[in-house]
């Protein structure tokens, strides 16, 4: 099976399970957790949510992304790393619950913050670990596996959560939303090891501080790419709930509209999981350009075609949608989706160039354009956060992704001679068609429902017509038949 066609299998099967479950967790619990609680009260959990993950680092040290590279190279020595990996996470997990209090003790955080510190702090340590568990799944190339790992702590919290939200007597607290994400991490964990193969499953762990600093010594590019980007994706809510006046609520409402961003991003991680252990072996193996070219161009066309199309209905028709989905706030959440939603093309645009570069273990280009983000973020929303509050931090998102995409894609140009230019007409193209869709039905007068139909099935004509391969296609059609 050619790498191309098993990509596109194991997408189809990913995105085709996510699809199932990640909307109604997204839209149905979460977005109904948010309505329950109201947007302070969700804010303050959004913001002690961004602080904890703020030194996630700590717990990963880039580990889950070396392994997956190293099991996708050679299954058998990768598999041996999780002797030294797993006394070094446990490890790694007590050195974050100290940094992390005392930061909280230095900003001053108090009362019923530290609720949603330390049960945050225990939901993330149990996060990391079965991402380890699924980076194992992954570099082994036992991609439905993983694909089902993907959603399991979902599909466990739409039973328990969605149950307590539409059918439970009592009033939600945003404190039993927190209690419920611990136990799905945990059976997520316990069906992670049973999904393992056996002879891969249970590996007796070594401890041996030798080898946990040589393994630091590998991965150490790795935590610093993560330290950055964690900076940069968590700082804008901890900012918001610092600088702006109604700090709490500001966090809130930029929620709100980030929600709208987390559901397609959370797409778009997936689809990068599926490229790192790819890349890592078509790189490892030295099989050439021409197939890396062939990956990257097709990654490109599904990932940052549609991605674009999204962003231009939240753009359009973001109002609605807010007002569609929030009980309160709706104007102002509306206001940051536009920015938001405009970085999600640039998003898009990393998960594929940054994870080449990533899977090509090219670190120290990566981290400089990492940091040169995380500072153009920071000093924009230390200046547009006072004053403009959730809007300006959307913003601040929007200019400082442009600059990590639009580095990514220039350096990567120049170091695999990337040819940019047949994925991007296309793209140039259905989204001139979806905008020309949106302005033809203003003329004809369509609700705004019947409008997103229109403009959707545009663009879905558009990408089965000029951006899926037709001969591909037809090629495997005949050898299936």
């Amino acid at each position: 099976m050619t790498i191309n066609k098993n990509f596109s299998i194991n997408l189809v099967f990913l995105l085709g399970l996510n699809l199932l479950v990640k909307p109604i967790y997204l839209f149905g619990v979460e977005l109904g957790v948010q309505n329950a609680v109201g947007a302070e009260d969700y804010g303050l959990y959004y913001a002690m949510f961004n602080f904890t993950f703020l030194f996630n680092v700590l717990l990963d040290l880039g580990i889950n992304n070396f392994q997956k590279i190293k099991v996708a190279q050679d299954a058998d020595l990768g598999i041996q790393n999780m002797a030294t990996l797993l006394p070094m996470k446990f490890l790694l997990s007590i050195s974050y619950v100290v940094i992390t209090v005392i930061a909280a003790l230095l900003i001053g955080f108090e009362g019923e913050y530290w609720f949603f510190i330390g049960w945050l702090m225990l939901n993330h340590i149990l996060s990391v670990f079965l991402l380890m568990f699924r980076a194992n799944l992954s570099g082994l190339h036992l991609f439905m596996r993983d694909s089902f790992l993907s959603v399991i702590d979902r599909l466990l919290m739409i039973v328990c959560v969605g149950y307590l939200l539409w059918f439970g007597k009592e009033k939600f607290e945003i404190e039993t939303f927190v209690l419920f994400q611990s136990g799905a991490y945990a059976v997520a964990i316990v069906i992670a090891l049973i999904l393992t193969p056996a002879g891969k499953r249970f590996i007796l762990p070594k401890v041996s501080i030798s080898s946990m600093v040589g393994m630091a010594k590998q991965t150490w590019p790795f935590a610093l790419l993560i330290l950055l980007m964690t900076a940069y994706n968590k700082l804008d809510g901890i900012m918001l709930e610092r600088l702006a006046d109604e700090g709490t609520l500001e966090a809130g409402i930029y929620a709100q509209a980030f929600r709208i961003l987390d559901a397609g991003n959370s797409f778009a991680f997936l689809y990068a999981g599926l490229l790192l252990p790819m890349f890592a072996r078509i790189v490892h193996e030295g099989k050439g350009l021409k197939e890396l070219h062939s990956l990257v161009d097709q990654a490109c066309r599904f990932l940052i075609v549609p991605a674009g199309v999204v962003c231009i209905i939240s753009v359009f028709y973001g109002d609605w949608i807010m007002h569609l989905l929030y009980d309160e706030h709706a104007d102002q959440s509306a206001l940051s989706l536009v920015w938001l939603m405009g970085s999600f093309v640039f998003l898009a645009s990393g998960y594929v160039f940054g994870t080449l570069i990533t899977a090509s273990a090219r670190m120290k280009a990566l981290n400089w354009i990492a940091f040169g983000s995380v500072l153009l973020n920071v000093v924009l929303n230390i200046i547009l956060i006072p004053e403009y509050g959730s809007e300006g931090a959307a913003f601040t998102s929007f200019v400082s992704l442009g600059f990590m995409a639009i580095a990514q894609i220039i350096f990567s140009y120049r170091t695999f001679d990337i040819a940019i230019l047949p994925w991007l007409w296309r793209a140039a193209l259905i989204w001139i068609l979806a905008i020309v869709g949106v302005y033809a039905a203003i003329e004809l007068d369509f609700e705004v429902l019947p409008s997103i139909f229109f403009v959707v099935s545009i663009s879905v004509v558009a990408f089965f017509t000029f951006v899926i391969d037709r001969t591909k296609v037809l090629d495997l059609l005949k050898k299936r038949s």
